[in-house]
C-alpha cells in the first residue's frame, strides 16, 4: 500500500519529524539489541528512558492523532475498521516473523548454539509453543513489542470511543490507577504457576504498567487532532519545567548508573518492564519538552531517518532476525571491539539499505 508522502507541515500531510524520530529510534533499538560496543553507548544515553518508551509513546500519539480525527469524520464504525485493519496486518507480520523464527531455530539449534539459547523455552516445548504462538501467549525475546502493538492498538477504539464521551479524566485515573497496581503486584505468581503445566512466554512488558504510556500518547494525539490550540497555549510554560527534568535525568542516569548497589530502590524507581515512576516521569519530560521547543531542523537532516519510520513496521521486523543473526555470528566468533561496532553498525545500515528499497519498489515508474 503506498503511504502519503511526507510533508513539513502538521496540517493535512505527514509532518516529516515525527517519521524521523520513529526512525531514531528503531535504528537505536537495532544498534542495543546487538551485543558490541555501540549498543553500550546506545544504552540509554538520554536518561532513564530507552527506545522502546519513545517507539510506544509515538506510536500511541500518531494513533490518537489519525484514528481520532478519522472517528469524528467518518463515525466511529470507519475507524473501528482502520484501526482493526491496521491491528491484522501487525498481527500477521508478528506471526509470520516468529513462527519463521522458530522453526528455523528449531532446525538450526543443534549446529548453531546461541540460538539453542535464545529459543531455548521454545527448544523444550515446541509443539505446545507453536499452539500458543497464535494466541500471543508464546514470545521468544525481542519478538514481544509487536504483541504489545497488537493488544493496545486493538482497544484503541473502546478508548477513544470513552474519552469521546466523557472525555479523557477518567480513562487516564484508571490507567494510572492500574499503572500505579503493577508497581507493587507484578502478578507473577499466577503465571508461573501455569507456567509449570504450559510453556507460556509473554515477554518482558508489564502490560498493565505499559498501557498508561500508551494511554498518555493516545490522549496527546487525540487532543492535539481535536483543538490544537488547546495545548499549543501552554507550550512556553511548559519548557522551562520539561527541560529541568530533562537534564536531571540525564545526570542521574550518568552518575548513578542502572542498578548501583549503593541504592537498592533504585530498581524500582527506573524498572523499564514496570515503567518505573522515574522512567515514566523522564519518558514524560522528554515528550513534554520535544513538543514545546518544537524545533524545526532541515529536511535534508532528518531524511535519513525519516525514511525508516515511513517503513517502520517493515524495519522494526526485519531488525529482529537480523540482530539475532549478528548475536549469534558474535557468540561463535568472537572479535574485537572495532570489528564487532562494525557489525552494530552494519546491523543499522542494513535497516536504511531495505527501507530505501522499500521507497524505490513502490516509486511511480515513468512509462
Amino acid at each position: 500500500m503506498r503511504e502519503a508522502a511526507p510533508t513539513r507541515g502538521t496540517g493535512g500531510g505527514r509532518d516529516l519529524r515525527l517519521d524521523a524520530l520513529r526512525g531514531f529510534f528503531l535504528a537505536v533499538m537495532a544498534g542495543v539489541h546487538v551485543p558490541t560496543p555501540l549498543s553500550r553507548w546506545l544504552h540509554e544515553p538520554f536518561g532513564y528512558l530507552s527506545a522502546a518508551e519513545g517507539f510506544v509513546f509515538l506510536g500511541a500519539c500518531l494513533a490518537g492523532l489519525v484514528f481520532g480525527k478519522i472517528g469524528r469524520r467518518e463515525g466511529a464504525r470507519a475507524m473501528r475498521a482502520r484501526v482493526f485493519a491496521r491491528v491484522r496486518r501487525i498481527y500477521q507480520t508478528h506471526l509470520a516473523l516468529v513462527l519463521a523464527a522458530v522453526l528455523l531455530a528449531w532446525w538450526l539449534a543443534r549446529w548453531v548454539r546461541p540460538l539453542a539459547y535464545h529459543f531455548h523455552p521454545f527448544l523444550m516445548h515446541p509443539l505446545e509453543s507453536l499452539a500458543l504462538i497464535p494466541l500471543l501467549l508464546h514470545q521468544p525475546p525481542l519478538f514481544d513489542i509487536l504483541p504489545l502493538y497488537v493488544l493496545f492498538l486493538g482497544l484503541t477504539p473502546w478508548w477513544l470511543g470513552i474519552a469521546a464521551r466523557r472525555g479523557w479524566t477518567p480513562v487516564l485515573a484508571v490507567s494510572a490507577g492500574v499503572w500505579l497496581v503493577a508497581q507493587f503486584h507484578p502478578f507473577g505468581a499466577p503465571l508461573r504457576a501455569l507456567g509449570d503445566r504450559v510453556p507460556l512466554e509473554l515477554g518482558s512488558f508489564n502490560v498493565l504498567a505499559w498501557q498508561l504510556l500508551w494511554i498518555l500518547g493516545l490522549a496527546f494525539g487525540d487532543t492535539i487532532a481535536r483543538d490544537p490550540g488547546a495545548l499549543a497555549r501552554h507550550r512556553r510554560r511548559v519548557l522551562v519545567p520539561a527541560l529541568v527534568l530533562v537534564v536531571a535525568g540525564v545526570v542521574l542516569r550518568h552518575r548513578l548508573g542502572l542498578q548501583p548497589a549503593a541504592l537498592p530502590n533504585l530498581p524500582f524507581w527506573t524498572s523499564k518492564w514496570r515503567l518505573g515512576p522515574l522512567r515514566l516521569l523522564n519518558s514524560l519530560a522528554w515528550a513534554a519538552f520535544l513538543w514545546s521547543w518544537n524545533p524545526h531542523p532541515p529536511n535534508r537532516w532528518i531524511a535519513p531517518t525519516a525514511l525508516l519510520g515511513r517503513r517502520s513496521l517493515a524495519i522494526f521486523a526485519a531488525h529482529i532476525p537480523l540482530a539475532i543473526a549478528a548475536t549469534s555470528v558474535l557468540q561463535l566468533h568472537p572479535v574485537g571491539e572495532a570489528a564487532s561496532t562494525a557489525i552494530g553498525f552494519a546491523v543499522i545500515a542494513a535497516l536504511f539499505v531495505l527501507a530505501w528499497w522499500l521507497d524505490w519498489r513502490e516509486r511511480p515508474r515513468a512509462s
